[in-house]
């Protein structure tokens, strides 16, 4: 969902040189009525609003209710991740289409491998919804980036188990990741203070990092 032709036109054709054939849904109303897809890209910040009020955010919650579909969501240069929650992704702008191709597989290969049991994992106080993508610490909504959530959904899997920094570099970023090299913590220390203190993820110096659940 792009409601700017001049990005969206160029954006279809560099896809279809990865083999990857794009629909342009123009407003909101469309895509929610679009056939079945295999990633959804969105704008978070639409500019042409059909119906009115029906922003990128709002779009990215509607199909949250309705499909079960990865969601990319695209933010302006220096805009705030935490707006992009519910997406399993987002890419800021400028961005190149090898790295969009490289975001849509790694999100399809995450959502495709995803347990279908039940989407509540409760570990202590904490609350995580799979379905959803929405974390409750002793009953109060927490707001995550996209990729705390899914650095924590990782570290959940198997908690008190120390989880190797490169494994979650190429899992919860993507295989063979170069980043900045404090990426990493920084993603932890954000996590961190939203779950209101250290304890919850223990740092193993040189290794990993494991999560701790209160007793």
């Amino acid at each position: 969902m792009e409601d700017d032709e001049s990005i969206a036109e160029p954006l279809i054709e560099g896809l279809a040189r990865y083999g990857i054939v794009a629909d342009h849904a123009v407003t909101g109303a469309a895509a929610l009525v679009a056939p079945p897809y295999d990633v959804a890209v969105l704008d978070l910040d639409l500019s042409s609003l059909d119906p009115p009020g029906l922003d990128g955010i709002e779009l990215c919650r509607r199909l949250r209710r309705t499909r079960d579909v990865p969601l990319i969501m695209l933010t302006a240069p220096g805009e705030e991740a935490d707006r992009a929650l519910g997406a399993d992704d987002y890419l800021a702008k400028p961005f190149s289409v090898h790295d969009l191709v490289s975001r849509m597989r790694v999100v399809g290969r995450r959502v495709r491998a995803a347990p279908t049991a039940d989407p509540v994992r409760r570990y202590g106080p904490l609350a995580i919804d799979t379905r959803t993508r929405q974390i409750r610490l002793h009953g109060v909504p927490v707001s995550l980036a996209p990729k705390e959530y899914d650095l924590l959904v990782l570290l959940a899997a198997d908690p008190g188990v120390v989880v190797d920094r490169r494994h979650i570099l190429d899992t919860v970023w993507e295989p063979d990741f170069f980043g900045p090299g404090k990426t990493l913590d920084f993603h932890v220390a954000s996590l961190r203070r939203k779950l209101g203190g250290a304890g919850w993820i223990e740092n193993r110096r040189g290794v990993g990092f494991r999560l701790v659940v209160p007793a």
